[in-house]
């Protein structure tokens, strides 16, 4: 077994077979870890074009051994069950999952600079001109997510990854699940979900919630962090966060608060709104006065289109009843036990034409 990655020899021959090659290990949980992995394509070209053949992706080992039941039998399905389904610029890309034995393998696009809250804490708050665009990238993500009725429950700095090019991808979709039942009727959530500090007021109540709404609470927890590098309210009592909440007892630091636009101001107050039928939905964030301060955002561009598209297709075939879910058995491969939930040469990872760094436009 090779000690430090957790592999039998037999694990790593079946990687290796399929082109895979774990490097080390990024982070860890309890029954999860996050490796950095390589993967050459299988009869990829040699010579100076075999480097565009290989690239570097993160590996997401489950194992479901160690795992909680109530994980493998209700949260695992689902995460997988979406997985399959996501396809959109500002969502990490995932290349492929498959599963062997008690273990699920999740491949997915290895982010070059680390999440959203490693950069804050690294470089301070960020300008109100970049905030701007990662917002813009991260509620295009959410808009994907809820036009397919899926709410994320997990929202969080995180989660939002940032690639080599500085383009912020919505990541973990472990507590993801659809919000309407197969005759379209709205579910609530009853699970607490998520971390303390990006909770919703009505998630703390302990109440059935909508977690689409929910979801918007912490898109305006990651917009305060964003410009601030602080937490709005303070997390270490959860009876005097709720009332913190309720009361609407959060400002903006002294550092920013003269410098940032009424524009900014505003957004962030209709997101951390308690009352859930004033607070903004992810149209009305998408279509507010401070994205349109840079007229480039005001537009989807070609990729974002494709992905709006999909999610749509997506929705009617799920109203229409042809719901696809993760079946288990789906391209068994006996040979070595593995069962492919999403083969890598099934779907490309969708372009991304808008990117910018520091308000400047970069392709990806």
């Amino acid at each position: 077994m090779s000690v430090d990655l957790g592999q039998t020899q037999s694990e790593e021959a079946t990687l290796q077979s399929r082109g895979y090659r774990l490097l080390k290990k990024l982070g860890e949980g309890s029954y999860a870890k996050v490796y950095l992995t390589e993967f050459k394509l299988q009869d990829g070209p040699v010579g100076e074009n075999a480097s565009k053949a290989q690239n570097n992706l993160a590996c997401k080992v489950i194992d479901t051994l160690k795992a909680p039941k109530d994980f493998v039998k209700k949260f695992l399905p689902r995460e997988l069950d979406v997985l399959v389904k996501l396809n959109h610029p500002h969502i990490i890309h995932v290349h492929s999952i498959f599963q062997r034995k008690a273990k699920y393998f999740i491949f997915m696009r290895f982010a070059e600079h680390g999440d959203l809250l490693e950069f804050i804490l690294k470089k301070g708050s960020v300008s109100e001109a970049q905030a701007r665009v990662w917002i813009r990238q991260l509620a295009l993500a959410l808009q994907y997510l809820h036009d397919m009725e899926i709410a994320h429950r997990d929202l969080k700095c995180e989660n939002a990854l940032i690639s080599s090019n500085y383009n912020l991808k919505l990541a973990d979709f472990g507590f993801a699940r659809c919000v309407i039942d197969n005759q379209a009727k709205t579910v609530t959530s009853e699970t607490y979900c998520g971390s303390l500090s990006y909770a919703a007021p009505e998630i703390l109540r302990g109440m059935p919630y909508h977690p689409k709404i929910a979801d918007l609470w912490s898109l305006g927890v990651i917009v305060y962090i964003t410009l601030n590098k602080a937490m709005p309210f303070d997390d270490t009592n959860i009876k005097r966060l709720y009332e913190q909440q309720s009361n609407k007892r959060w400002r903006f630091r002294g550092k920013v608060v003269d410098i940032l636009s009424d524009q900014v101001k505003k957004l962030t107050a209709h997101l951390l709104e308690p009352d859930i039928a004033k607070r903004w939905r992810i149209e009305q964030v998408l279509s507010s006065d401070w994205l349109a301060m840079d007229p480039r955002l005001t537009q989807l561009n070609q990729a974002e289109r494709i992905a709006m598209q999909h999610a749509q297709e997506e929705r009617k075939k799920f109203l229409e009843g042809r719901k696809g879910s993760i079946a288990v058995g789906r391209k068994k491969m006996s040979v070595d036990e593995i069962t492919m939930l999403k083969d890598p040469r099934a779907q490309q990872e969708p372009a991304n034409k808008t990117t910018m760094s520091a308000a400047i436009i970069i392709e990806d």
